[in-house]
């Protein structure tokens, strides 16, 4: 039992996690496989420039790999449901692959040239990315959602139904987030305003710190009061 959640994951990973794992592997293949080796000095600077974009991309798809794979260690489904629900998570992983690099590289380059987006596609930009970004949080939230219908069958103990429901909320507030940067980002473009474009989509995703440590505190008290009226019963770490 690890922080009050038994792992029902079985001790062998079971196939649908090789096959995730397998295809989170070629995601970030794809990020360096058209990283040539650098043949001279200027060309190696040059690919250290697209670092922090394939650093950040990397982090996110890291991120996206540990929440798929605590949802396996939790719960352990293997229906249907969960299988069709994970492969659509695999695809929207793969197919913003290569988007997710190109809206970071846009994001730490100093000059963004015209040559390389427009002004006036920097809403679509958001648009693709805010889309993939809802999308994987969506479908987390359906396979969370999917362990909380199945709470009788996974023997689910309070404190757990309590967690799952406290993780949906979290997803919630990453989905909301994505909306709120989207629509700053069409709003700006309607105005023709292209540099609040870049700067207002980019800046709504420092909601995320605030909204997490809000919603873990709102957690946090209604987790303390429940314990002390005995609703969990012993939780054990």
């Amino acid at each position: 039992m690890v922080g009050g959640f038994r792992h029902r994951g079985h001790r062998h990973v079971a196939r649908i996690e090789s096959f995730s794992d397998a295809v989170f592997g070629l995601s970030v293949t794809l990020l360096i496989v058209s990283l040539e080796v650098p043949k001279t000095f200027d060309d190696l600077l040059r690919a250290l420039a697209g670092f922090p974009a394939f650093a950040l991309t990397f982090v996110l798809l890291a991120q996206i790999w540990f929440i798929q794979y605590r949802f396996f260690r939790r719960y352990s489904l293997q229906d249907n449901t969960t299988i069709a629900l994970n492969m659509a998570l695999l695809f929207v992983v793969v197919f913003f692959t290569y988007p997710l690099k190109f809206l970071f590289g846009v994001a730490v380059a100093r000059n963004v040239s015209d040559t390389i987006i427009r002004g006036d596609q920097l809403v679509w930009m958001y648009a693709i990315y805010d889309a993939g970004y809802a999308a994987v949080f969506v479908i987390f939230i359906l396979l969370f959602g999917h362990a909380l219908r199945k709470r009788a069958e996974l023997e689910l103990t309070p404190f757990e139904v309590f967690e799952t429901r406290r993780v949906i909320a979290l997803f919630v507030f990453q989905i909301l987030v994505a909306a709120v940067s989207v629509s700053l980002a069409a709003f700006f473009n309607v105005r023709r305003d292209y540099e609040a474009v870049g700067r207002a989509g980019g800046l709504a995703y420092l909601l995320i710190p605030i909204g997490i440590t809000a919603i873990e505190a709102i957690f946090g008290r209604r987790r303390r009061a429940l314990e002390k009226r005995g609703a969990f019963g012993a939780v054990t770490s």
